[in-house]
Protein backbone atom coordinates (compact mmCIF):
# COMPACT_ATOMS: atom_id res chain seq x y z
CA UNK A 1 0.00 0.00 0.00
CA UNK A 2 1.10 3.55 -0.61
CA UNK A 3 -1.03 6.17 1.14
CA UNK A 4 1.15 9.13 0.22
CA UNK A 5 0.96 12.38 2.12
CA UNK A 6 2.34 15.52 0.49
CA UNK A 7 2.30 18.71 2.51
CA UNK A 8 3.47 22.27 2.10
CA UNK A 9 4.83 23.43 5.46
CA UNK A 10 5.59 27.11 6.15
CA UNK A 11 9.26 27.73 6.93
CA UNK A 12 8.34 29.54 10.15
CA UNK A 13 6.79 26.32 11.54
CA UNK A 14 9.17 23.70 10.16
CA UNK A 15 10.97 23.27 13.50
CA UNK A 16 7.64 22.61 15.28
CA UNK A 17 6.70 20.15 12.55
CA UNK A 18 10.08 18.40 12.84
CA UNK A 19 9.90 18.10 16.63
CA UNK A 20 6.70 16.07 16.60
CA UNK A 21 6.22 14.63 13.11
CA UNK A 22 9.73 13.49 12.21
CA UNK A 23 11.01 12.80 15.73
CA UNK A 24 7.91 11.18 17.24
CA UNK A 25 5.18 10.16 14.80
CA UNK A 26 7.51 8.95 12.03
CA UNK A 27 10.27 7.65 14.30
CA UNK A 28 10.13 4.25 12.53
CA UNK A 29 10.34 5.81 9.05
CA UNK A 30 7.79 5.97 6.27
CA UNK A 31 8.48 2.77 4.32
CA UNK A 32 9.60 4.61 1.21
CA UNK A 33 11.22 7.83 0.06
CA UNK A 34 10.66 11.02 1.99
CA UNK A 35 11.24 14.31 0.21
CA UNK A 36 11.93 17.57 1.98
CA UNK A 37 12.92 20.65 0.07
CA UNK A 38 12.33 24.40 0.13
CA UNK A 39 10.20 26.26 -2.37
CA UNK A 40 9.78 29.95 -3.17
CA UNK A 41 6.26 31.35 -3.29
CA UNK A 42 7.26 33.86 -5.99
CA UNK A 43 8.04 30.98 -8.38
CA UNK A 44 4.44 29.73 -8.35
CA UNK A 45 1.90 30.69 -10.98
CA UNK A 46 -0.94 32.32 -9.05
CA UNK A 47 -3.41 31.00 -11.63
CA UNK A 48 -2.72 27.44 -10.50
CA UNK A 49 -5.33 25.71 -8.38
CA UNK A 50 -2.64 24.35 -6.05
CA UNK A 51 -2.87 25.87 -2.58
CA UNK A 52 0.36 26.90 -0.86
CA UNK A 53 1.14 28.49 2.53
CA UNK A 54 1.08 32.26 2.79
CA UNK A 55 4.83 32.64 3.35
CA UNK A 56 7.65 33.49 0.97
CA UNK A 57 9.43 30.20 1.66
CA UNK A 58 7.75 26.91 2.45
CA UNK A 59 8.80 23.28 2.35
CA UNK A 60 7.44 20.33 0.46
CA UNK A 61 7.27 17.36 2.81
CA UNK A 62 6.36 14.28 0.79
CA UNK A 63 5.93 10.92 2.50
CA UNK A 64 6.01 8.53 -0.44
CA UNK A 65 5.14 5.28 1.24
CA UNK A 66 5.61 2.08 -0.74
CA UNK A 67 5.31 -0.57 1.95
CA UNK A 68 4.91 -4.28 1.38
CA UNK A 69 1.36 -5.49 1.95
CA UNK A 70 0.32 -6.90 5.32
CA UNK A 71 1.44 -9.18 6.97
CA UNK A 72 4.97 -8.45 5.68
CA UNK A 73 4.42 -4.69 5.97
CA UNK A 74 2.13 -2.60 8.16
CA UNK A 75 -1.63 -2.62 7.73
CA UNK A 76 -3.01 0.04 5.40
CA UNK A 77 -5.22 1.30 8.24
CA UNK A 78 -2.11 1.91 10.36
CA UNK A 79 -0.48 4.02 7.64
CA UNK A 80 -3.65 6.04 7.07
CA UNK A 81 -4.00 6.58 10.82
CA UNK A 82 -0.42 7.84 10.92
CA UNK A 83 -1.19 10.34 8.14
CA UNK A 84 -4.30 11.43 10.02
CA UNK A 85 -2.25 11.85 13.19
CA UNK A 86 0.16 14.16 11.34
CA UNK A 87 -2.70 16.28 10.00
CA UNK A 88 -4.38 16.35 13.40
CA UNK A 89 -1.17 17.46 15.10
CA UNK A 90 -0.71 20.26 12.57
CA UNK A 91 -4.27 21.45 13.11
CA UNK A 92 -3.99 21.33 16.91
CA UNK A 93 -0.57 23.04 16.88
CA UNK A 94 -1.83 25.74 14.51
CA UNK A 95 0.65 24.83 11.77
CA UNK A 96 -1.07 26.01 8.56
CA UNK A 97 0.04 23.17 6.31
CA UNK A 98 -1.56 22.76 2.92
CA UNK A 99 -1.99 19.36 1.34
CA UNK A 100 -0.97 18.80 -2.23
CA UNK A 101 -3.56 16.60 -3.91
CA UNK A 102 -5.77 16.23 -0.82
CA UNK A 103 -8.64 13.80 -0.51
CA UNK A 104 -11.68 15.50 0.96
CA UNK A 105 -15.22 14.17 0.84
CA UNK A 106 -17.22 17.34 1.59
CA UNK A 107 -17.43 20.61 -0.27
CA UNK A 108 -16.95 22.51 3.00
CA UNK A 109 -13.54 20.83 3.43
CA UNK A 110 -12.56 21.94 -0.07
CA UNK A 111 -13.72 25.49 0.67
CA UNK A 112 -11.59 25.58 3.82
CA UNK A 113 -8.61 24.15 1.93
CA UNK A 114 -8.76 26.80 -0.80
CA UNK A 115 -9.63 29.75 1.44
CA UNK A 116 -12.22 32.41 0.58
CA UNK A 117 -10.43 34.20 -2.29
CA UNK A 118 -9.01 31.14 -4.03
CA UNK A 119 -12.31 29.28 -3.60
CA UNK A 120 -14.17 32.04 -5.45
CA UNK A 121 -11.59 31.91 -8.24
CA UNK A 122 -11.84 28.12 -8.39
CA UNK A 123 -15.64 28.29 -8.57
CA UNK A 124 -15.39 30.82 -11.40
CA UNK A 125 -13.05 28.59 -13.38
CA UNK A 126 -15.40 25.65 -12.86
CA UNK A 127 -18.40 27.67 -14.09
CA UNK A 128 -16.45 28.85 -17.14
CA UNK A 129 -14.74 25.62 -18.22
CA UNK A 130 -17.02 22.90 -16.83
CA UNK A 131 -20.47 24.44 -16.23
CA UNK A 132 -22.22 21.05 -16.00
CA UNK A 133 -19.61 19.71 -13.57
CA UNK A 134 -18.87 16.74 -15.82
CA UNK A 135 -15.15 16.56 -14.99
CA UNK A 136 -13.84 14.97 -11.79
CA UNK A 137 -17.15 14.00 -10.15
CA UNK A 138 -15.38 11.67 -7.71
CA UNK A 139 -13.53 14.51 -6.00
CA UNK A 140 -16.71 15.63 -4.24
CA UNK A 141 -15.96 19.29 -4.92
CA UNK A 142 -18.98 20.17 -7.06
CA UNK A 143 -22.35 18.55 -7.65
CA UNK A 144 -23.03 17.48 -11.20
CA UNK A 145 -25.75 19.47 -12.94
CA UNK A 146 -28.19 17.64 -15.21
CA UNK A 147 -29.08 19.69 -18.31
Amino acid sequence: PHPWLCLFVPRSRLKDFDTVVFREILIRGVGGPMLLYPMNKNKWDTRSSAVIPDEDIFYLVALLRSNDPYPTGPRLETLIAENDEILSFCKTAGIPVKQYLPHFTKQSDWEHHFGVDKWKTFQGMKRTYDPLAILAPGQGIFTRINP
